[in-house]
């Protein structure tokens, strides 16, 4: 076998040592030494709340002392260690989660388990929900990788991302935060962000919580990358940011047997142009939610009604534009308990929702004609929780949909945990996913132009069109597993495989637009996609005072197929291989010293416009990354008094950047320095 060049060679024996190495802890185990952790109660992974070896998914906590010992700035500086979780930038500069090989835009996001409708207010370069509520005041981050279409709906092909806030402890208290980010590459700006978050009883059955976020993100220089042809391209990364955050809820509980909530969040952010230019976007947000809390008989009812308004207006030289809007109002309500069948456990959730989605989109229409529409769509679901054995636990799920455009859908879900004893447990199962056609595409005035991506695999530019005959898009997923969990080492190590269906992209209609000379595209459902890997990861007290921590994603698989064409392309900007492994050590009572290395790998399905013909060249995507690399962060945080921590940071030690054909950049090296103050 020949050599391979030398920064190759070092960055494949460096990355063989760390793949190595994540392994040993889970060879060295000696059940003698089980320890049994606390129990970290979950409830994204299923109606019930349960134990996250215990859930019938695969989960990923992070909590609140996660949270802090990290020093994190958002929830990017916590989600790369999450097993099968990728966390990579697309040519858009846009760093986005994607689960197991799936497209970025097929994870849904919830706050308290909720969705956040922000981003449907865009018909592109959203740059996500992820910040939307400041770390100050979230309790956890809850991360199920693989679908949960059964209780949630659309949009959860790839996985779910839970964050969950903080509760009101009956006590005045809170944090408030203020840190401070210095880039010095073209990839990265100077940052500067503070936060807080306050909590406390009006009275005996009042609480309050408030809190807030206000940050600014500069706009990055452009970047040059080399195209195919050998020519220097100028690509800008994501756009900076102006950002404030409030929120507030009230909690009522006149009994112990009911509990109402009462929220109200509002926000605004603009995007900041490169270069002194004007602000890009400029975008509004509004939400108000009535919770209530009711045991009823051995369950608890929990209900919910919510509305959201966003806006999203682009400038328009010497004003800004007619914004787009999107309303949504949604009412959930779901029944859980438990009891017992045939003298074993069974645990159960019935629910229902209904909700309202509304569009009004002056941007990208066709004809002067303003894309306007509303859509009902609601849902009943079940999922059962049976006891088969002291070791075998089934859990079984079915979801009925109706929507107003494209009608019914059926998802099922089915679920097997079996417990061999000293903490270790085998997980498997399978699940359907849909997402549903949105408002913009099921509608045929819409009117989006594309420089080419979205014009695939013809060349572009290209014009694409709405089509009201869209059907959902599906998956079939399948997962096993096993899952130890102990005091000293904790390890998990899943395969999985997931088989979609009607992808909606976009056809060739043979017309050209009058006004521009582009090819007119239409959406529809013409694509079938496939991911297959294993992820896994683990959590070792090397000491009392060292914990050691890695996770990996492997993907065997990440493709899919246009029907006219024979080539399999990669289905998103994902590494084939994405190991991250990092310590943290309490040196003393007061400081803690941490850091992560997280290795990079090729492009999964890697190609070139060389190997391809003519016609499948144009479908090669935008981002592909060639040579591997490594990001190295490093924290430290210390005590300064008994409420007051100083986390001190370096992001991206040594610079590393993908190959220089890749039209995308990682965040270059950032100095961080926070100071968070608790009362």
């Amino acid at each position: 076998m020949s050599a391979l060049p030398p920064r190759r060679a070092s960055l494949s024996r460096g990355f063989l040592m760390t793949t190595a190495l994540s392994f040993l802890p889970c060879v060295a185990l000696a059940q003698d030494d089980l320890i049994i952790l606390d129990e970290i109660v979950v409830s994204t992974a299923s109606g019930l709340e349960t134990t996250v070896q215990d859930a019938p998914a695969s989960i990923t906590v992070i909590d609140q002392d996660t949270i802090a010992q990290e020093g994190a700035r958002d929830l990017n500086d916590l989600l790369r260690r999450v097993p099968g979780l990728n966390l990579t930038r697309g040519n858009n500069g846009i760093s986005s989660v994607s689960f197991r090989g799936i497209s970025s835009n097929r994870t849904l996001t919830l706050v308290d388990g909720k969705r956040i409708s922000t981003g449907k207010s865009f018909a592109r370069h959203y740059q996500g929900d992820l910040n939307a509520v400041p770390l100050d005041a979230i309790e956890r981050i809850e991360v199920v990788r693989g679908p949960m279409s059964t209780l949630y709906g659309s949009d959860a092909m790839g996985g779910v991302v839970n964050i969950i806030t903080k509760e009101p402890s009956g006590v005045w208290g809170g944090s408030i935060t203020t840190d401070f980010g210095f880039g010095e590459s073209a990839t990265t700006a100077d940052s500067r962000q503070i936060s807080g978050y306050v909590s406390g009883a009006l009275s005996e059955t009042v609480d309050v919580e408030l809190w807030s976020k206000l940050s600014e993100r500069d706009a990055p220089e452009g970047f040059v990358w080399t195209d195919d042809t050998g020519a220097e391209q100028t690509t800008y990364g994501s756009d900076g940011s102006n950002a404030r955050e409030f929120g507030a809820r009230f909690t009522w509980r006149p009994n112990g047997a009911v509990e109402w909530g009462f929220e109200s969040t509002t926000g605004q952010e603009k995007y900041l142009a490169s270069e002194g230019a004007h602000d890009t976007n400029k975008i509004d947000r509004e939400g108000y939610a009535i919770t209530n809390e009711w045991m009823v008989g051995a369950g608890t009812l929990s209900s919910y009604l919510r509305y959201e308004d966003s806006s999203n207006a682009s400038w328009v030289d010497p004003a800004w534009g007619d914004p787009i809007t999107y309303q949504t109002t949604t009412f959930e309500t779901r029944y859980a308990a438990e009891t017992f069948l045939a003298g074993k456990a069974f645990g159960y959730t019935l629910g229902g929702t209904i909700a309202k989605d509304k569009l009004s989109d002056p941007a990208t229409n066709r004809d002067g004609a303003v894309i306007e529409g509303d859509v009902v769509t609601g849902a009943l679901y079940a999922e059962g929780r049976y006891d088969v054995t002291d070791a075998l636990t089934l859990t079984g799920g079915l979801r009925y949909d109706h929507h107003e455009e494209y009608g019914e859908h059926i998802t099922p879900r089915l679920y097997a945990n079996y417990d061999f004893g000293g903490g270790l447990m085998l997980k498997a199962g399978y699940a359907q996913a849909f997402v549903a056609p949105d408002l913009r595409s099921l509608n045929p005035n819409y009117k989006m132009s594309s420089r080419g991506n979205g014009c695939k695999p013809y060349t572009g530019p290209c014009i694409i069109y709405g089509n009201p005959d869209l059907e959902p898009e599906t998956s079939d997923n399948y997962e096993i597993g096993l899952n130890y969990q102990g005091g000293v080492v904790n390890w998990e190590l899943t395969a999985f495989y997931n088989d979609i269906s009607d992808m909606i992209g976009a056809r060739k209609t043979g017309e050209v637009d009058p006004d521009t000379g582009y090819d007119v595209f239409e959406r529809t459902n013409i694509e079938s996609g496939k991911t297959a890997g294993i992820e896994g990861g683990f959590a070792w007290d090397v000491t009392e005072d060292v914990i050691w921590s890695s996770s990996f994603t492997y993907l065997a698989k990440s493709e899919f197929k246009y029907e006219e064409l024979d080539h399999a392309f990669p289905m998103a900007t994902t590494p084939k291989w994405n190991v991250t492994t990092g310590a943290s050590w309490q040196a003393n009572d007061r400081l803690t010293l941490s850091g992560d290395i997280t290795y990079v790998g090729k492009q999964i399905g890697y190609v070139t416009e060389d190997e391809l013909s003519a016609d499948e060249a144009r479908a090669v995507p935008a981002g592909q990354n060639k040579d591997p690399y490594f990001l190295v962060d490093v924290a430290l945080g210390y005590e300064l008094t008994d409420a007051t921590t100083l986390n001190l940071g370096i992001d991206n030690l040594f610079d590393q950047q993908p190959a220089d054909e890749t039209s995308y950049r990682e965040n270059g090296r950032l100095f961080k320095i926070g100071l968070t103050t608790r009362f």
